[in-house]
């Protein structure tokens, strides 16, 4: 892949005409949202002009991500894709485009400028914004219906935004930082993690093919600034890339991105080769709901005598396949699928997060390290 990331200035990417849509909102019936949705696609349909900047926009929106379809691409012919005053500007090429199709990374915020540049190499460059996809802003993602199987709160919620550990816990709030939301496909959501350079792993029922992985933004670093909550930071973005290994009963998927080396400096958890054990302390670095990263570290709802910290309650529960989970009380929801379960005594990956109910579930990773120990060398 050959997208670079760059800083543009405000002038150079002056708004030619203005794509605007009202919120939903605003209509008579607000609009039912599915449980597992993070962002709403939205129709386009807007030919581009080589040198014309358009303004695709929507009000209360928390990011537009751009879908472009019948792109004809030379070898130095661009498509950008920007924020207001050139934010989080992103240049992709030829190379980027597959099938005559692009899903540009999001920009956060209500506006995305794009533009369409034709160096004449001997290509017409073309292309059309077929459709964006806009973020659900904070009172769309609380109207969603509650999910009843995939993952649950049990009792209190006693996660918390992952910075809260930062001066208590440093080792967990470090590991933490291996961790990313998913958008998939421009809608829906999970978490995955780095298992080591250019190897990340989430659950193979969030998605399991090379067409998925190439549609499926990867987001590091989003989480709030202060433990109370309110502003986030700005996440490093990339676009995954190919599935290296999957697996239904396991319920894991392998895949690589594009541009490995923007997310190099984070770090690679270590996968565990042994099976927990009963009552053994655990925590969950995710991102519930398609929310800013937290940690599920103490529950309020395991029995008496145990404590507070979250714990291995079963270590051998029937998942996908039999045998194939361990059970606990952490907090989680919908988005925390494919999740890292850590050891709190060794800080390796003992779990992929998977199923809730309350208890929730993980498969078991020395099941799945000897499939992917390969990939990890």
């Amino acid at each position: 892949m050959q997208r670079t990331l760059a800083r543009t200035a405000a002038t150079a990417i002056a708004a030619a005409a203005v794509l605007a849509w009202a919120p939903h909102a605003a209509s008579a019936e607000p609009p039912q949202y599915r449980a597992d949705q993070i962002a709403q696609r939205e129709p386009a349909g807007i030919v581009l002009a080589p040198g014309e900047t358009r303004t695709v926009a929507h009000v209360g929106a928390a990011f537009v991500k751009v879908r472009f379809d019948r792109v004809e691409l030379g070898e130095r012919d661009t498509i950008t894709v920007a924020g207001p005053e050139g934010a989080e500007s992103s240049v992709y090429r030829a190379a980027d485009v597959a099938d005559g199709e692009l899903w540009a990374l999001s920009v956060e915020g209500e506006a995305a400028e794009v533009r369409l540049s034709d160096a004449e190499d001997g290509t017409a460059a073309s292309a059309r914004v077929a459709e964006y996809s806009r973020g659900l802003n904070e009172a769309e993602l609380a109207g969603r219906p509650g999910e009843t199987r995939a993952e649950s709160v049990c009792g209190r919620d006693d996660s918390q935004n992952a910075v809260c550990y930062k001066d208590s816990d440093p080792a967990a709030y470090g590991r933490s930082q291996g961790v990313a939301r998913l958008i998939i496909g421009g809608e829906s959501y999970c978490t995955a993690w780095i298992a080591g350079y250019d190897r990340l792993m989430t659950n193979n029922h969030c998605f399991d093919t090379n067409g998925e992985a190439r549609v499926t933004e990867v987001q590091f670093g989003y989480e709030c600034v202060r433990c109370a909550g309110g502003q986030t930071r700005t996440p490093v973005k990339v676009s995954g890339a190919k599935v290296l290994e999957t697996d239904w009963t396991l319920d894991f998927t392998l895949f690589t991105v594009a541009e490995p080396e923007r997310i190099a400096h984070l770090p690679a958890l270590e996968v565990a080769s042994e099976p927990v054990g009963l009552h053994d302390k655990i925590y969950i670095a995710e991102h519930p709901g398609g929310k800013p990263l937290r940690i599920a570290s103490a529950s309020s709802s395991e029995p008496d005598g145990l404590g507070s910290r979250c714990l291995v309650g079963d270590e051998q529960r029937a998942g996908r396949g039999p045998g194939t989970d361990f059970a606990y009380l952490c907090d989680t929801e919908g988005g925390s699928s494919g999740s890292p379960v850590f050891s709190r005594e060794t800080g390796q990956v003992v779990g992929i997060h998977h199923f809730g109910g309350c208890p929730n579930q993980a498969v078991r990773m020395d099941l799945i390290h000897p499939l992917i120990a390969p990939y990890l060398t």
